[in-house]
């Protein structure tokens, strides 16, 4: 695993990437900060949080210079809505629209072949993961707090990638976006017995008790989960920023601010052949 990388917004500001998808020709990708953006307030400034109160023609503004720092255009955006559910969206088409899929019951991940389309997922302590099959030219984005992980929502999407797209897990390249470090994630022994139970045989290194709160290390159970699945270990960047307790100029955190807070995209896109 690589710490990602910083690279600079056209109009400033700076954002991440992952050191293995970058190396790859036929995808781009960014993982957003705070910075770059034009919102104002407590949304300053690369605010892609619709349901906070933001001003709207900001947000079109900030998904517009996200989206061309990738190479591509507002009006490939396809969006999640995300309920922390397992619900997966297949994306089969470049319809021209910056449109959010999976509402009113949710969506937690998209997946799609088709060049051109700018798959865009958000957190804000939860992991956003973005996945990137070479060999078959298909991406996703997969947001997985603890119930995402509880309900193996990665898995599931690898899986229905292997069904329509032939993805084997050796020929993915995975990249974990900022998000909370076992610190940081204190709860309660519902979540503990929740997580245990899926995960009993891989997690003894993972859960730790300080006085009554259970401290849980997620993104250590997701890189679990990609060796089970049978993804390659050099194939697998995991992002060492926590938004909880790294830079508050940087990261918004829902756990250290609760909703006064802006959210993260990260975006993945196929690019087309030369």
């Amino acid at each position: 695993m690589s710490e990602f990388m910083f690279k600079e917004l056209p109009g400033g500001g700076r954002y991440l990437v992952s050191p293995q998808l970058s190396i790859c020709s036929g995808v781009s990708h960014g993982f957003f900060t705070r910075e770059g953006g034009v919102s104002k307030g407590k949304f300053e400034s690369l605010n892609f949080r619709f349901t906070g109160g933001d001003d709207q023609a900001a947000l079109a503004e900030n998904y517009r210079i996200a989206a061309e720092a990738l190479g591509g255009s507002y009006n490939q955006i396809v969006r999640t809505c995300q309920m922390h559910t397992d619900r997966i969206e297949v994306i089969d088409s470049l319809e021209g629209r910056f449109r959010q899929v999976g509402a009113p019951d949710g969506c937690d991940a998209v997946i799609t072949n088709v060049p051109g389309v700018v798959l865009a997922g958000f957190y804000a302590d939860c992991q956003l993961i973005l996945l990137y099959d070479e060999h078959n030219r298909a991406i996703a984005a997969v947001h997985a707090g603890w119930r995402g992980v509880a309900n193996r929502i990665l898995a599931k999407t690898v899986e229905k990638m292997g069904k329509i797209y032939g993805t084997q897990p050796k020929n993915i390249i995975a990249a974990v976006s900022p998000s909370i470090c076992r610190r940081c994630f204190e709860t309660d022994d519902d979540v503990k017995e929740i997580l245990f139970e899926i995960y009993e045989d891989q997690v003894p290194d993972y859960f730790y008790r300080e006085g009554s709160k259970w401290h849980i290390d997620l993104k250590m159970l997701t890189y679990s989960s990609f060796m089970r699945l049978g993804v390659q270990p050099y194939n697998i960047d995991i992002s060492n920023f926590c938004p909880c307790c790294g830079e508050e100029e940087l990261f918004w955190s829902h756990r250290r601010q609760g909703q006064e807070r802006g959210v993260h995209c990260g975006m993945i896109m196929l690019k087309e052949r030369d």
